[in-house]
């Protein structure tokens, strides 16, 4: 066999990437990925804090709405209640001085 016209093994074969770059700009890369991801952690982080008080804040809001809407409800409750015993109470003063519906005094 010998050497043939297309036969050059080891001569020309490609360039190994890991020998043509700089140890240091391969770590600078890497730093500065780590830079990135750092970043874009505490973006997150901070973005999950702002929705959360958000959301807090609106809960707030709703449980205050929630119980001033109770207040109101046992209010009218109340007076409901309350005007009710007083024509009860009415009704009895009447029947003790002896006026009923029926018979106007």
């Amino acid at each position: 066999m010998g050497t043939s016209t297309g036969s050059q093994e080891s001569s020309t074969s490609a360039p190994i990437m890991s020998a043509t770059i700089p140890s240091k700009k391969t770590s600078k890369n890497w730093e500065e990925r780590q830079r990135q991801r750092m970043k874009m952690l505490s973006i997150k982080t901070r973005e999950r804090e702002m929705k959360q008080a958000k959301e807090d804040e609106i809960n707030r809001r709703r449980e205050i709405r929630r119980e001033r809407e109770q207040k109101a409800a046992e209010k009218e409750r109340l007076e409901a209640m309350a005007a009710k015993m007083s024509r009860k109470k009415a009704l009895r003063q009447a029947r003790r001085m002896g006026r009923t519906k029926k018979v106007a005094h």
